[in-house]
């Protein structure tokens, strides 16, 4: 039986050598989406917080994946914070369109039944909002989103 054996020492000099080669390899050359930034912000309609508004930030820059998609629901005083890959993580630097709709949730004979977005149509889509913004590097407080 011919077995070859291999040098624990020259093991180890390869396993390092390939753990250099992924570290170096997965430094610098990231994707924008690869890490996010902390980004919170207001939503008002007419003036009063929107609770429970319902905010989707698609990305203007097209190589970023149709995954990368950062969201958020707004609280009873209309503050949201984003998520992205987990819950309140944040979102990749770069510039957004936004969209807004919030549909108010009744109860009615032990049935949850979902209204119309009762928001202005134009923030419903990416392609009829006017609502654009920029995440930069590092925390963002985004400026105050007053729908008319």
């Amino acid at each position: 039986m011919n077995v070859s054996v291999f040098p624990l020492d020259r093991m180890i000099r390869i396993v390092s050598l390939l753990a250099s080669i992924t570290v170096c390899c997965g430094c610098g050359g990231g994707k924008p989406w690869d890490s996010v930034q902390a980004v919170s912000g207001v939503v008002t309609y007419k003036g009063s917080p929107v609770k429970d508004a319902d905010l989707a930030f698609f990305p203007l820059d097209s190589e970023f994946p149709e995954s990368v998609r950062p969201w958020a629901k707004s609280k009873e005083n209309g503050e949201f914070v984003l998520s992205t890959y987990d819950n309140g993580d944040g979102a990749p630097a770069g510039l957004y369109k936004v969209t807004v709709v919030h549909h108010e949730v009744t109860l009615s004979r032990d049935t949850l039944t979902t209204k119309p977005n009762d928001l202005p149509k134009k923030y419903a889509s990416p392609e009829t909002t006017d609502l654009t913004v920029e995440v930069k590097a590092g925390s963002t407080k985004l400026e105050p989103f007053d729908l008319k």
